[in-house]
């Protein structure tokens, strides 16, 4: 396809125009690492990835715009727009996006302080008779758990006498029994040793 002198130009131009855009573009991720910092692992990945964008992005650009012709003149005015813009006004777009983010961070802190100052003025006045509950709480839980531990040792003293005593009478109980056999089998025992006797 053969394009005229005036084509040529506007292509140019356009080509120039698309590398100022893709500049625009990175200064953006720019200002956005300077909003949240980030580690030179994730620098390095953010600028794999942008150039293969802005790479697919420029081509297609081209290819359209050229019924599918890629002229070595547009890949030269698209890094050539890339420097201009990085040459003129990539100073002055990082300078006034790092003003707004400044004044951004103090508004957000000053609307963050108004909210939060009738919550800080309710704990001032709050806080003194809070601690005070708190070490009287502190100290009747104390007592409650040492009367707690004092009862319940109480408790198991008794339960120990009580199972003291019902075993002991237990033992009463099974040993009565066992002493009265061995009276009647002494008794018996007598018995047959005079009848022996009577009969010798």
């Amino acid at each position: 396809m053969i394009l005229s002198l005036q084509g040529q130009a506007q292509l140019f131009l356009l080509s120039v125009l698309l590398g100022g855009i893709l500049g625009l573009v990175y200064d953006c991720l720019r200002v956005f690492r300077h909003i949240i910092p980030h580690k030179r692992l994730w620098i390095q990945l953010e600028d794999g990835l942008y150039w293969l964008c802005a790479v697919i992005f420029a081509f297609v650009v081209i290819l359209g715009a050229n019924a599918g012709e890629v002229r070595f003149f547009m890949i030269l005015g698209l890094f050539g727009g890339m420097g201009v813009y990085f040459l003129s006004l990539s100073h002055l777009v990082i300078a006034v996006s790092d003003k707004v983010i400044y004044i951004v961070k103090k508004v957000l802190f000053l609307l963050f302080t108004i909210i939060m100052t009738p919550f800080r003025l309710v704990y001032l006045l709050i806080r003194t008779p809070l601690r005070k509950a708190g070490f009287f709480c502190g100290k009747f839980k104390k007592k409650v758990l040492h009367s707690c531990n004092f009862y319940a040792k109480i408790k198991l003293n008794t339960l120990r006498r009580d199972w003291n005593i019902a075993v002991r009478k237990k033992r009463k109980s099974g040993e009565e029994p066992n002493a009265q056999k061995a009276k009647a089998k002494r008794s018996a025992k007598r018995k047959q040793r005079k009848k022996n006797a009577k009969i010798r």
